[in-house]
């Protein structure tokens, strides 16, 4: 047995001894040797360094590519399809997740995400994908963005068609007020004053989808002013804010607070239809097109063939119930279904356990709450007031119109804001305080309808479910009569300039004519006095009194008929002034 073990040993021994000395003798060749053979070490070295790297290098652009993010590394369809099809297709994934930092940094990056292959291989791989940690805004989104650079406002119009036989088209005008924020053009202006000012918030809902934020923190970039926002509809314990810090919950609002699906998109099948039909990649002269798609994609069904079978029997349906308009476009119809199948297939990945509810996008307010997250009316500072709830901070009000570009006039006049619209809750407390005075600055007709016939019945707003706003929200509901004792009201009085017509034009005229076109209706005396135009007021001659001229010819602040017919009366009684 020992004399075994012996002779393995020392031919083990002899191995090595003839091996080192094969080595020795190729590295270290004889001085006397040619100068090809004594180079033939260090071409061997430079070559085999050579094809290392070639190797290495062939191997990084190759995990640095968008196909083996999407398609080798782990199987992730829903990310990789959505990609493809957003703005950001044609920047690699691996700029935005792993950063474009050194390659020592992105080395370390990337070798901590083999443990994604490890769980990939094994149990532990979560479906669907949520991600846990992008990387912060500056790091990824202002290599490329400059939020300094949005200063001018962007005009969108938004195309919608209806579930109606004609599918009719209605387009919503907004004008967004990207810009601002910037000390240039003033703090406090524009959707990106968020990244100019810091803005902190902590997120109490799993899977990192921030949806559940009650508590807030500002600090004004300007005046370094420290507001903090609790939603009180939440009860926070006492420690809530340390616990939850401890838990890495605390986030400071960058782009991908907003913009969170920007490069992996999931649309809703109504927004996806209503892309296609704009395109007129579905045509919307296919009667009740939309109406019978959403139908039908809406639908849970038990695997992708039944979908594909569902969405394929649309063809059936018109051949049934429209077999004339079938007959005469079939093409027509054929190529919008298979849209329809197209379109389903980039929202709904069964493996994945994806659809396009499953991540939601911040970005808007529609489908998602977004940003009535914070936005809402129900999140309170210690003075009450609330993170403004206000739509005309980051677009213009709304506006709908038909096909034709026919829309009525809906000014909306910056010369006069009553104290009430500068309340931080007034979009969700407006409809309690409607009252005869508003009038004075809008076409009041139809209050709270949606035909378009006034400022006051606009379909783009009353029209649409604001689910996320937390308008209804009980703190809030209590808060809404406190204005309406405030708003001033004018019942028949004496006609005089202290009981009637001073009060009348305090709060409707003052804000302005406090000397604008050298006016003051702020006392008795100046308005007596007139402007540069003349004499505003004539005591017994209300017809050569260039306030009542201007109010009948179209004042942009008008007076209501019945507060005009005072003055007027007022002023033939030889305007007393008590």
């Amino acid at each position: 047995m020992f004399n075994w073990l012996y002779n393995i040993g020392a031919w083990l021994d002899r191995v090595a001894r003839r091996t080192w000395r094969g080595i020795a003798h190729f590295v270290w060749p004889n001085p006397e040797s040619s100068i090809w053979r004594r180079l033939l070490p260090y071409g061997t070295l430079f070559g085999a360094l050579a094809v290392t790297f070639l190797i290495a290098g062939a191997g990084w652009e190759v995990t640095n590519s968008n196909a083996f993010c999407g398609l080798v590394c782990h199987t992730m369809p829903p990310e990789y399809i959505s990609y493809l099809n957003s703005p950001h297709s044609r920047v690699k994934c691996v700029e935005c997740h792993i950063g474009r930092e050194t390659i020592a940094t992105q080395f370390t990056r990337k070798a901590h995400d083999i443990s994604h292959v490890v769980k990939y291989l094994g149990t532990g791989y979560e479906t669907p994908i949520y991600v846990k940690g992008l990387r912060p805004a500056p790091e990824i989104c202002e290599k490329c963005h400059s939020p300094e650079k949005f200063s001018a406002n962007s005009q969108k119009v938004i195309k919608r068609y209806s579930a109606e036989e004609n599918n009719a088209l209605t387009e919503t005008h907004l004008s967004f007020k990207i810009g601002g924020g910037s000390h240039r053009e003033g703090l406090g202006k524009g959707i990106h004053w968020h990244i100019e000012n810091q803005i902190e918030y902590i997120f109490t809902d799993d899977k990192n989808l921030q949806q559940e934020i009650p508590w807030v923190r500002v600090t004004n970039a300007e005046t370094g002013e420290v507001e903090v926002y609790t939603d009180v509809e939440v009860d926070l314990p006492p420690d809530f804010v340390e616990t939850q810090i401890s838990q890495d919950h605390l986030r400071q609002m960058d782009c991908v607070t907003c913009h969170n699906r920007n490069s992996h998109e999931f649309k809703t099948p109504d927004n996806a239809l209503d892309d296609a039909m704009a395109r007129n990649i579905i045509s919307p002269e296919i009667p009740y097109f939309k109406q019978n798609a959403i139908a039908v994609i809406e639908r849970e069904y038990p695997s992708m063939g039944h979908a594909a079978a569902a969405i394929e029997g649309l063809k059936n349906y018109y051949a049934a119930n429209w077999p004339d308009y079938y007959a005469a476009n079939t093409a027509t119809v054929d190529q919008a279904v298979a849209e329809v199948q197209r379109l389903y297939e980039q929202m709904v990945y069964p493996n994945m356990e994806v659809t396009w509810t499953t991540h939601p996008n911040n970005v808007e307010h529609k489908d998602w709450p977004g940003c009535f997250r914070c936005h809402d009316g129900k999140h309170l500072n210690e003075q009450g007031e609330s993170i403004r709830v206000e739509c005309n901070l980051c677009h213009t009000i709304p506006l709908q119109a038909p096909a034709d570009g026919s829309s009525v006039l809906m000014p909306l006049s910056d010369a006069f804001e009553p104290e009430s619209h500068i309340d931080t809750n007034w979009i969700s407390r407006h409809r309690f305080e409607f009252d005869e005075t508003c009038q004075g600055c809008h076409d009041v007709s139809n209050p709270g309808g949606t035909d378009d016939s006034s400022f006051c019945a606009n379909s783009a707003c009353h029209a649409t479910e604001w689910k996320f706003a937390g308008l209804d929200a009980t703190r809030i509901l209590e808060m809404t009569n406190v204005l309406s004792e405030e708003l001033p009201t004018y019942p028949a009085a004496a006609l005089t300039w202290n009981d009637l017509v001073g009060p009348i034009l305090a709060s409707r005229c003052v804000a302005c004519h406090g000397g604008t076109a050298g006016l003051y209706l702020d006392t008795y005396a100046n308005a007596l006095a007139g402007g540069n135009l003349g004499p505003a007021i004539v005591p017994g001659d209300a017809e050569a009194s260039l306030l009542v001229q201007l109010q009948r010819e179209g004042h942009p602040n008008s007076l209501p008929p019945d507060e005009l017919d005072w003055i007027i009366q007022w002023i033939n009684a030889g305007a007393p002034e008590s």
